[in-house]
């Protein structure tokens, strides 16, 4: 538990070395207050100091509160000021001294003008609790503003007021809150058209409305809900009925956030099962199921334009004999490797690597790669030969080589993507024949 002299002392030194100026000594009573957990209301602070209400509710305290987040780089609000102040004292004391606290204990702040509010004010402090949401009051009746802030700041809620309908939109630009009790008439803008705007706007339409006003026809509370109010209250209100129905908007408005936030979680759970589902466990490239999709797909497309499709199928030479020297977890790495490995020479192109079945790859290269077909074939070699890894009991060479195997199509009504699939097939066995020898079927074009 640190003194209130600490606090503000701690506060004021951030703030020098953050923004080289000091609080006002209005600041520095509004500070006060707070930390003595005092009810006084800004109107009361203005009286007592001498200042308009307006200037302080409106300019004064608004920028203070703003200031204090930024240079604590958190929100900072009445009820948490004293909580965020500690937190970030106690964390300086445990930790290695940096640049920032060097600078602070290098720096003399004047503390005579903090001694001096020090003295005015009782030394008892009240932890104070966390916001239980932020509230926007609107209403041309300072009388309404300051009994309903009284009653809402009481019950741990966080409270900012607006004199009319263009503070009212100004206010939520600058911070959005959690709620709105909105009056109907006021000069300027009325509550109907206040509301209106706040709906019409994408940033701010989520804000719950609250209408509170004199007017108790039908008619008005009809006009209330169809531009976007959610509640109606009576004037001349009761307390009770105030606070149950702020807390029930409260409630209603977390539950729908809570649902927004899991609908998001569902639907990038759902993202990541539909990825795993068309991915190779071992290699991390697409697997047999997309290779499927992906070329039934791509063989409608040149179907329709009456283009051409490639296909090249890499198989890793004597892999048999690679597991049985180096054993199969070495197998596997080896596996992942080369599928990284082609991942890297095809980083360029539009083509899709598929891990087709063991030891043997796919890709498949559309159209618009087609003009590039040698290119990528020699890319995916390289990539290979760069790897060096070891193969002992190779006849080719001392490391893993890859055959390749590769064929190009026209797409039309008298072939299927099987065609293309036994011609590839054909190229690779001619490959591993000849030592990792590729040729492209230019006659089945």
């Amino acid at each position: 538990m640190y003194d209130i002299e600490a606090i503000l002392e701690f506060t004021e030194e951030i703030l020098y070395v953050k923004t080289e100026q000091y609080f006002s000594d209005l600041q520095r009573i509004i500070l006060l207050g707070t930390l003595q957990n005092q009810r006084k209301t800004y109107e009361q602070i203005a009286d007592d100091c001498g200042y308009s209400a307006k200037y302080v509710k409106q300019d004064i305290a608004p920028k203070l509160w703003q200031t204090l987040s930024e240079i604590f780089e958190e929100k900072v609000t009445k009820t948490n000021f004293k909580g965020v102040v500690e937190k970030k004292m106690r964390h300086h004391q445990t930790v290695t001294p940096t640049p920032l606290e060097k600078t602070l204990s290098d720096t003399k702040v004047p503390l005579e003008p903090l001694n001096q509010s020090l003295d005015k004010i009782n030394s008892s402090v009240v932890t104070s609790q966390a916001s239980k949401g932020n509230i926007l009051l609107v209403d041309d009746q300072p009388q309404n503003l300051n009994l309903l802030s009284d009653l809402l700041e009481e019950q741990g809620y966080e409270v900012r007021q607006a004199l009319n309908g263009s503070i009212a939109l100004e206010a939520v630009k600058i911070a959005l809150p959690d709620l709105i009790l909105l009056d109907i008439n006021m000069p300027d803008l009325d509550g109907y058209t206040v509301c209106q705007r706040l709906k019409g706007n994408t940033q701010t339409q989520e804000i719950p409305v609250i209408f509170v006003s004199a007017l108790d026809e039908s008619w008005d509370k009809v006009k209330a809900f169809s531009v976007g109010g959610v509640d109606y209250i009576s004037k001349p209100f009761k307390v009770i009925e105030v606070l149950a129905r702020v807390e029930n908007q409260l409630k209603i408005q977390h539950l729908q956030k809570e649902q927004q936030r899991q609908n998001i979680q569902l639907k990038q759970a759902i993202q990541e099962l539909q990825r795993l589902a068309v991915l190779d466990d071992l290699t991390q490239v697409a697997n047999r199921r997309r290779f499927d999709d992906y070329l039934n797909t791509e063989w409608e497309r040149a179907y329709q334009n009456k283009d051409s499709l490639a296909l090249i199928f890499c198989k890793i030479d004597q892999f048999t004999e690679y597991n049985q020297t180096y054993g199969r977890l070495e197998g596997d790495r080896c596996l992942y490797q080369i599928a990284q490995a082609f991942l890297q020479g095809l980083q360029s192109f539009n083509s899709l690597l598929c891990r087709y079945e063991g030891s043997k790859f796919a890709i498949i290269v559309p159209p618009s790669d087609l003009p590039n077909l040698d290119k990528i074939a020699d890319n995916l070699v390289c990539e290979v030969k760069k790897l060096q890894i070891p193969h002992s009991n190779s006849s080719i060479e001392p490391y893993v080589t890859v055959s390749m195997g590769v064929a190009t199509l026209t797409v039309d009504e008298h072939k299927t993507s099987d065609v293309l699939i036994e011609l590839c097939d054909q190229q690779l066995q001619q490959a591993q024949t000849h030592h990792n020898v590729y040729s492209e079927d230019n006659s089945s074009s």
